[in-house]
């Protein structure tokens, strides 16, 4: 059998349910069938452990033989392919922080630079909240790898288990990322804000990415555009609140399936708002200033040998072409109108 022939092997490089929901949406409301991608495998417990992303991607596409991978992160991908790694981003797949996340920190820190010799709560280490701070101290004078302490804990994941205040409150940590209400109650309380990621980046920054091979983008071009035809669908039907209750149990039976131990008691989907302001890119789009803007960071921080161009990382020319063909048809408006909608209303 030519691997022409072969299933398409598609993985999560995350372990996250949430990172799953999209493929399951679209084989549970018929995407990829509608759409004629019905020759893959999926694995969606995770490639790779995420402190590991970063030096070890290519290798594990390498030794598992994949062909598209979900939820890299944008760092990985950048740094893989300034080694020579036939990997690309074809297309989006999550913005680094939630609309409504904010950072509050312990009475009496008034600013990021106020965090030096502090604790910093976040999940787990490469935690798309971790990467957002870390970002911010860095423009504040501030060395996240050095200079402050990081506390993992699940508590931290999607700021719906109110422990995650009680952290800050009790001060085991001495800032932390947190939404309504909690984050209402700990303004009230006198924890300041320190970090509201969404006054810089109002769009959201794309955080993670679907990457193919250049195998699969080159030769299996076909099946490619229809995997990514689905999963813009998928993104619209996930970013309507009337889905809610249906999102909501699809979590809830993919936890229970699950075998790591922490995913089986974090939520995700505590409201219908969650759904509505989920960090989805309804047009798969990678905005290049995101990527150029990754690159010079890397760069400076001697995490590559020398900056290089956008072009060298991203070919999204078939999201962009998926994006248009899906948002032509006539019978996709309705979908297509509450995406925007949601999109007009969280600013991405």
């Amino acid at each position: 059998m030519s691997t022409l022939d072969q299933p398409l092997l598609i993985a999560n490089s995350n372990y996250h349910v949430g990172q799953q929901i999209a493929i399951r949406v679209a084989e549970e409301q018929g995407y990829f069938q509608a759409e004629g991608f019905t020759n893959y495998e999926y694995e969606g417990r995770g490639l790779i452990p995420g402190p590991a992303e970063l030096e070890g991607l290519a290798l594990a596409v390498k030794e598992h033989g994949l062909d598209i991978i979900t939820a890299v992160n944008v760092e990985s991908i950048v740094f893989q392919r300034s080694k020579g790694a036939d990997l690309y981003i074809v297309s989006g797949w999550r913005y680094e922080s939630n609309p409504d996340l904010k950072w509050h920190a312990a009475k009496g820190i008034m600013d990021l630079r106020g965090l030096r010799g502090r604790k910093i709560g976040s999940r787990e280490p490469g935690d798309l909240t971790q990467i957002t701070m870390s970002k911010a101290l860095r423009a504040a004078g501030v060395d996240p790898e050095r200079e402050v302490e990081w506390v993992y804990d699940p508590v931290f994941a999607y700021r719906t288990n109110p422990a995650h205040a009680e952290m800050l409150r009790s001060g085991k940590v001495d800032a932390v990322s947190s939404g309504p209400p909690f984050s209402e109650q700990l303004e009230k309380e006198g924890y300041g804000l320190i970090l509201d990621p969404k006054t810089k980046f109002p769009r959201g920054r794309l955080g993670k990415v679907i990457i193919a091979t250049e195998r699969t983008i080159e030769r299996r071009r076909d099946e490619l555009f229809a995997f990514l035809r689905a999963i813009i669908r998928a993104f619209w039907f996930m970013r309507d609140r009337d889905h809610f209750e249906y999102l909501r149990d699809l979590e809830l039976r993919l936890r229970r399936e699950s075998h790591n131990d922490e995913e089986r008691v974090v939520c995700l989907l505590s409201s219908p708002e969650k759904v509505e302001g989920w960090t989805l890119p309804i047009d798969l789009r990678v905005p290049q200033a995101d990527i150029e803007e990754t690159i010079q960071e890397m760069a400076q921080r001697g995490k590559l040998d020398r900056p290089f161009s956008v072009k060298d990382v991203v070919r999204d020319d078939l999201a962009v072409e998926a994006y248009k063909a899906v948002s032509d048809r006539a019978e996709l408006q309705p979908a297509l109108s509450k995406a925007l909608a949601a999109v007009q209303k969280y600013g991405f």
